[in-house]
């Protein structure tokens, strides 16, 4: 028998030791928790939808490694209102927060200053918080996400902003409200590159500074929302056979915006963090498909009907990825209706906080799981503007008339299990249920309150009209 130097078994006790003591050390701290949010992403753009435009092999792989939720919901289909349901997990009709902050006086617009968000939350309970990317739900200082639980901030306040940074460019203004001002806190970043890989470039830094830490990042992009501006690195993996400029705009940010979740998530997975993140990927809502509606970005969202900006499934429903390595099962498929609404709860769950009882959603882990067999939710509700929605099982009433005037007004009522383009309007059919389910949504709809400002003209008819006079060639739509 070989017998080993006293040295060698000092040294291999030490080192069992070591990995050990690390062993615990990850078990024993709280899971970190990483919201991906997209902006105006197409619901039929990615490869595990079925898109074929471009490949989309990262957020295929997230896909892959957890459950993707195929009637996963956002609260709103824009996106102001859809990150303050998110952030909150409660209906933001409830206090207010219905449109994009417009106009109006800064410290009037703005997520409600009453309402504590998921980084209030997880900031009490220990964790680092940052957000990195687009806020969209405030600009003075006690709406700044440094006032809203926060630690960290790298990003812009707006609803848009232009990709390419150029360090030497002098700022046109000087306000919050600009769309060329990137902020680290409250000071104003000269920057080089191109947005989307600048922000994951952040990301991974505020995780790799974090390591002995449970943290919570929520890293909000901004592509694939107009400007459709194409990276120099994309541009020669662009299919030759799409022409149409806008199209080859926004499958260029689809590109980067893949490329950035494969270098985050090959992060996680190199560090052994992977096993201890909870990882939710969705979009903000539907993609915006038709011009000149919106902030056009060509998204597809077939098979479903409407987009950005309806309470159709097109502006609601969105790709919904939840990924969480040994604990969540691997390439299973959700059918059940979630919603936004859900994170919130859910990080409570493996933070071992308590939900606090006004919020709306549920913890989405024992259904994820397959432990609870019923449905998370017994309805899901939306109210935007004269825009009205409720889904309960695989019925969906929906009242979503469209700012052209081309969808008339009042219920209609699909059966989504057959009918998931909303084609074939059923209310004269089944009268009954039309009358049962509007019943429903005016019970949730007598929780919420009036909107706290107005939206644009054509989602809020309250609104004034709009001015007449040319915005300028350079400006950025911030819807």
């Amino acid at each position: 028998m070989r017998f080993l130097p006293p040295l060698t078994f000092l040294s291999l006790a030490l080192a069992v030791s070591f990995f050990s003591g690390a062993s615990t050390s990850l078990a024993s701290q709280k899971p970190n928790i990483l919201i991906i949010f997209a902006d105006d992403l197409g619901y039929a753009d990615i490869g595990v939808h079925g898109s074929k435009a471009v490949p989309t092999p990262n957020i295929d792989a997230l896909a892959a490694s957890g459950v993707r939720c195929t009637s996963g919901y956002v609260t709103s289909p824009y996106c102001s209102p859809s990150r303050a349901g998110m952030l909150t997990g409660k209906a933001q009709t409830r206090f207010g927060h219905e449109f994009n902050p417009h106009v109006g006086k800064d410290s009037e617009l703005g997520l409600p200053l009453d309402q504590r968000t998921i980084a209030n939350v997880l900031h009490e309970a220990g964790y680092a918080t940052s957000l990195v990317g687009k806020w969209h739900l405030g600009f003075d200082k006690p709406h700044h996400p440094n006032s809203r639980g926060f630690d960290e901030f790298f990003g812009f306040l707006v609803g848009g902003h232009n990709y390419q940074q150029h360090s030497n460019a002098d700022p046109e203004f000087q306000t919050g409200h600009s769309h060329n001002m990137i902020y680290r806190g409250d000071k104003l970043q000269k920057l080089d590159g191109f947005l989307t890989d600048i922000f994951t470039d952040e990301a991974i830094s505020f995780m790799d500074r974090h390591q002995e830490q449970p943290w919570m990042l929520y890293l909000a992009y901004n592509a694939v929302h107009t400007p459709l501006e194409i990276s120099p690195t994309i541009s020669a993996r662009l299919p030759a056979d799409v022409t149409d400029p806008d199209r080859r705009g926004y499958l260029a940010l689809l590109l980067g915006l893949d490329d950035s979740i494969g270098r985050v998530t090959d992060y996680l997975k190199k560090t052994g963090a992977d096993k201890n993140t909870l990882i939710f990927f969705v979009s903000d809502n539907g993609g915006s498909g038709h011009k000149p509606y919106l902030a056009y970005n060509t998204g597809v969202n077939t098979p479903l009907r409407g987009n950005k900006g309806q309470t159709l499934e097109g502006g609601i429903r969105v790709p919904f990825i939840v990924s969480w390595a040994g604990h969540l099962p691997a390439g299973q498929v959700y059918q059940h209706p979630v919603s936004t609404l859900d994170f919130l709860p859910t990080a409570c769950a493996v933070a071992d906080v308590k939900p606090a009882p006004e919020l709306e959603g549920v913890n989405l882990l024992p259904y994820l799981k397959g432990e609870t067999k019923s449905a998370p939710h017994v309805s899901l509700s939306w109210r935007f503007g004269p825009q009205k929605a409720i889904r309960q099982g695989n019925w969906k009433l929906v009242d979503a008339r469209d700012f052209d005037a081309k969808t008339q007004s009042g219920w209609q009522l699909y059966d989504l299990s057959k009918d998931i383009g909303e084609k074939n309007d059923l209310a004269a059919e089944f009268a009954e249920k039309k009358t049962e389910l509007a019943k429903i949504w005016e019970a949730w709809d007598s929780h919420n309150i009036a909107p706290r400002w107005h939206g644009s003209f054509t989602e809020d008819p309250s609104a004034p009209a709009p001015p007449k006079k040319q915005a300028p060639a350079n400006a950025v739509r911030t819807n």
